[in-house]
């Protein structure tokens, strides 16, 4: 690539988006490129919230990105994708889980967000994939893999990285037990990416 490109990852605390920002920076270390990561943990707590921020290019030096300067959002929920979509470019795009998890601070906040809502706001204001990643995880045998499902889709939508980098990482970011449905997973989020980008 010739540029620097920059992912948001939005989720909630316990739903694996350190695991996969871990994951596109090993792939991409392996695609032999330089990479710069980042968090910001909000409550970093189980369900508190959770913003990562990947930089991947020839050369990286700051690991993170200011508003309007994110290529890709990558959200595992759909409150937290919202609060995230200002990182997102004009012409970015955001490959969103349709799940509700409302984290700690919208519950204070007395928030109670409709996930049509929810979808209208991120289809309005990006080129928003919405991905019914919980239920592609369940199918594969394994729950908690939505990460790896949005990982695909990414996959499938950017060509941005080697799929066969982007295995090597997941063996190396999941635990041995989970990583036969979590690499399934990844699989149908692939073919799931790969359909969207080729529909006309």
């Amino acid at each position: 690539m010739s540029r620097i490109v920059n992912i948001a990852i939005a989720s909630v605390g316990g739903q694996g988006g350190l695991t996969l920002s871990r994951a596109l920076a090993i792939a991409a270390v392996l695609d032999g490129y330089s990479v710069r990561t980042g968090e910001t943990l909000g409550m970093s707590q189980r369900f508190g919230s959770v913003l990562s921020y990947v930089r991947i290019g020839k050369r990286v030096f700051s690991p993170t990105f200011s508003t309007g300067e994110a290529d890709f959002l990558l959200g595992l929920e759909l409150v937290e994708s919202v609060r995230a979509l200002p990182l997102l470019r004009d012409g970015g795009v955001a490959v969103v889980a349709d799940t509700l998890k409302i984290p700690i601070s919208a519950s204070l906040e007395k928030m109670s967000p409709r996930v049509d809502e929810l979808i209208r706001e991120l289809t309005r204001r990006s080129r928003a994939v919405i991905v019914p990643a919980s239920k592609i995880a369940r199918d594969a045998g394994n729950p908690r893999a939505a990460n790896m499902v949005v990982l695909g889709v990414f996959q499938g939508i950017s060509g941005l990285l080697t799929e066969t980098s982007l295995r090597k990482a997941i063996s190396e970011v999941v635990p041995g037990k989970w990583l036969e449905t979590s690499m399934k997973a990844f699989d149908e989020g692939l073919k799931y990416g790969v359909s969207v980008r080729t529909v006309p």
